[in-house]
């Protein structure tokens, strides 16, 4: 088995791209979420070397939930993702420039000068036009127009095409579970809906473009700067290249179409052809392959990450990391007990929650099998092999319950406050009460790095990624001609 997005070979069992981080679980065996996340949608912003985990209690929790196989055959998800590993880093320094496209937000004008109430402002950039999917019955002829120039790289409708549909599969595969409060409704067109992420009259046709054009405009960067820096594809990148057509092929059978260009355009819309995902390929692996060796090259030393936060001492406290031994990680294994029936009661806002009796019943039942576990051998692994037949997790059922990586504050308030205590060793056990049940815990381990460096390391990391992106795109300006955009048009209502 291979690879969706980006066709590396994938261990057996193993659904997770070490490549490029993609969920390929398949649509049968992806679970449904059984823990619901209580805190909103927040975005996020990660540093290069920071990996999502999915959690049955992270808040927030954007979801790992792989959409349509046949819609999704050639597109990453998760939050390791395109956006993720380089656009976030600079969608933040460049959001207010992106507002002040909006008519709503800021004029054109020099601060200095006022308009009169008979003055507009003509709206720029994605806001230009109200709609952009292709009315025509033939759009191949606009597949090869150019709609993007920088240096001396284009950026045609064709690959555009495979940057939108991505952008928004991507969007679908991170929130799922909040697209109702997100205001997106899969089933009517993206160019009649709002966008309720940007406080503007943006559709959500222009949000996933803008987040198109931007994710070209980065990779084009980077690419251009791997090109004049004479870079040398790592062998593992150019393996996935040289080998990027056989692999085509090979997922074009294994997900039920007949061809690679059926495949294709089932993703990305009518026209998008082979050649055209193979230059998208190109442009990925390269650019991302010399991002990480940027990354790589400007990782701060111990002294540099110790004198960070003890510049920004005082903004870290207020967050709550102090300059102690919490550890960065810990990785523990939990079954989850989960009352039964529907949820009986309210809490202080009005919301259904389960009863003080319902929980109670699962305490008791957690006890129950507790005490049976502890009666026998009492170790990890025989800890493991009750999870399936009793742990409501979903989400952890198919590795013992198991959990790595988790960080502090990831998860709710008694889950983490249990495996965050100062005391906590490995092997220890107990059982905590959430507003999910009761969890059967047993600790497996803590990083060696503590929570304060990992921060500051993490945060020092992201400003010099953030910097280092934008430098690029100062050095490699673009222009678009948005009136030449084009989009495919694609049954949204089918992609998850």
């Amino acid at each position: 088995m291979n690879c969706k997005h980006c066709q590396a070979p994938l261990e057996d069992g193993n659904w997770i791209c070490p490549s490029c981080g993609w969920d390929n679980t398949p649509e049968e065996e992806d679970p449904a979420p059984v823990l619901p996340e209580e805190n909103t949608v927040q975005e996020d912003s990660l540093s290069p070397d920071e990996s999502p985990t999915d959690s049955p209690e992270e808040l927030p929790a954007p979801e790992s939930k792989p959409v349509n196989q046949k819609k999704l055959a050639l597109v990453i998800g998760g939050i390791v993702l395109l956006l993720v590993l380089v656009a976030v880093a600079v969608w933040a320094l460049t959001r207010q420039d992106r507002q002040a496209e909006s008519p709503a937000s800021e004029s054109t004008t020099a601060p200095s000068e006022t308009l009169s109430p008979e003055e507009t402002v003509e709206p720029t950039g994605v806001l230009s036009r109200e709609a952009y999917a292709y009315e025509g019955e033939d759009i191949t002829p606009e597949l090869s127009k150019v709609v993007s120039t920088m240096d001396d790289a284009t950026l045609t409708n064709g690959l555009l095409q495979i940057l939108y549909w991505r952008s928004y599969y991507d969007f679908l595969n991170t929130y799922s579970s909040y697209l109702s409060y997100m205001g997106l409704n899969t089933t009517q067109p993206l160019s009649e809906q709002t966008c309720s992420l940007t406080g503007t009259s943006m559709t959500w046709e222009q949000y996933f473009l803008e987040n198109a054009l931007m994710t070209w405009a980065q990779h084009q960067a980077l690419y251009n700067e791997a090109k004049a820096n004479g870079y040398t594809l790592s062998e593992e990148a150019q393996t996935q290249l040289d080998t990027s057509a056989e692999q085509l092929a090979t997922s074009a059978q294994q997900y039920g179409f007949d061809s690679v260009q059926a495949m294709l355009e089932a993703d990305f819309g009518a026209g998008v052809t082979e050649e055209t995902y193979q230059a998208y390929l190109e442009l990925y692996l390269t650019s991302m392959d010399y991002y990480f060796t940027q990354m790589d090259a400007m990782a701060p030393s111990e002294e540099e990450v110790e004198a960070y936060y003890q510049e920004n001492e005082e903004s870290f406290t207020q967050q709550g990391i102090e300059q102690d031994d919490t550890p960065a990680t810990i990785s523990v294994r939990h079954i989850l007990i989960q009352p039964e029936g529907d949820m009986e009661g309210t809490d202080d806002s009005g919301n259904a929650v389960y009863s003080e009796e319902q929980l109670a019943e699962a305490k008791d039942k957690a006890q129950e099998l507790y005490d049976q576990w502890l009666a026998g051998e009492a170790t990890e692994t025989s800890f493991a092999d009750l999870v399936a037949d009793n742990s409501a997790d979903a989400g952890s059922v198919s590795n013992g319950g198991l959990y790595e990586d988790v960080t502090p504050g990831q998860m709710v308030d008694a889950f983490n406050d249990w495996c965050f205590d100062p005391a906590r060793k490995p092997g220890d056990t107990g059982l905590v009460e959430t507003s999910f049940g009761c969890h059967i815990m047993y600790f497996v381990s803590a990083s060696e790095e503590t929570y304060w460096y990992y921060a500051a390391r993490s945060s020092l990391g992201q400003e010099r990624s953030t910097q280092y992106l934008q430098d690029c795109l100062d050095r490699h300006p673009y222009e678009t001609d948005f009136d030449a955009i084009v989009l495919t048009q694609v049954e949204t209502s089918t992609a998850y």
